[in-house]
């Protein structure tokens, strides 16, 4: 059952093409746009190349990676995962849709569609920065270094997509309690990019970690993509790391588990 829910939700969404677009393809567009349009402005107005310059695709692949969960990202997110999550309440077809199946694999079904599409976002976001660093070497004439090549990159590589993901999956889940608190798209959006927004600026200001910074899941993720992105031996203590992690995990189940639990006892016969 929980099978043909997820086979629906996929459906729906393809076929919701605005929700695609904005939630989980504008944004590694637009970066890609933006990072052309910097490297030409950049060569009409100095004329010249930067004598020395690189371009190590690697490493910007992973920073691109890596700062895809801020607020600006986020806020096409949260359209995507208001559609997929809330956009029953929208369209009131919540009471269609379970007599069929049971909410726990309905809304379950939505935060798995939401977390396969934001992977392939990140892969795209991974690639618009690969794609902006081979214009950028050809226009500027700047040789490609390997730094990055190899297993250990592909390691920390592969760290910091699973930990930005889980800072996508958490804007997901966040979408998904406050979308069925509030039976509004756009509710969902906008309460959402708050919280997302005050975090990362509480996050911002943190320059020690405790327990209760920890607890700030912006922190704990730029703390754990420290960690796994230094270079073998430069490493800071796994502690703070470790607890991040937690933290992070732990955000993700609460926020997960509410929308849940809160779903679960709603009265639908009139959404």
């Amino acid at each position: 059952m929980l099978a043909d829910a997820i086979a629906a939700e996929r459906f729906r969404l393809i076929r919701d093409r605005t929700a695609v677009f904005w939630g989980f393809l504008f944004a590694p567009l637009a970066s890609l746009l933006f990072s052309l349009a910097g490297d030409i402005f950049v060569r009409l107005a100095f004329h010249k190349t930067i004598p020395g310059a690189t371009t190590d695709l690697a490493n910007r692949a992973m920073g691109a990676v890596a700062g895809a969960s801020g607020p600006v990202t986020a806020l096409f997110l949260l359209i995507g995962a208001a559609a997929i999550v809330a956009g029953d309440y929208r369209w009131e077809s919540w009471r269609l849709v379970t007599p069929r199946n049971s909410r726990l694999n309905l809304l379950a079904a939505k935060l798995i569609v939401f977390a396969e599409a934001s992977a392939w976002s990140l892969l795209l976001t991974a690639l618009a920065s690969v794609l902006g660093g081979l214009f950028s070497s050809v226009l500027n004439a700047a040789p490609l270094v390997g730094s990055g090549a190899g297993s250990a990159f592909l390691g920390q590589f592969a760290g910091v997509f699973l930990i930005t993901w889980l800072e996508v999956l958490m804007i997901g889940a966040l979408a998904a309690l406050v979308g069925v608190v509030t039976r509004s798209t756009m509710g969902a959006v906008i309460a959402g990019l708050v919280v997302v927004v005050v975090q990362s600026t509480a996050a911002a200001a943190v320059q020690a970690a405790s327990w209760k910074t920890l607890a700030i899941p912006a922190y704990a993720a730029r703390t754990l993509k420290t960690f796994v992105a230094a270079p073998e031996g430069f490493r800071p203590d796994a502690g703070p790391a470790g607890l991040g992690l937690v933290m992070l995990l732990a955000w993700l189940v609460v926020l997960a588990v509410g929308a849940l639990v809160l779903f679960r006892r709603q009265d639908l016969t009139k959404e």
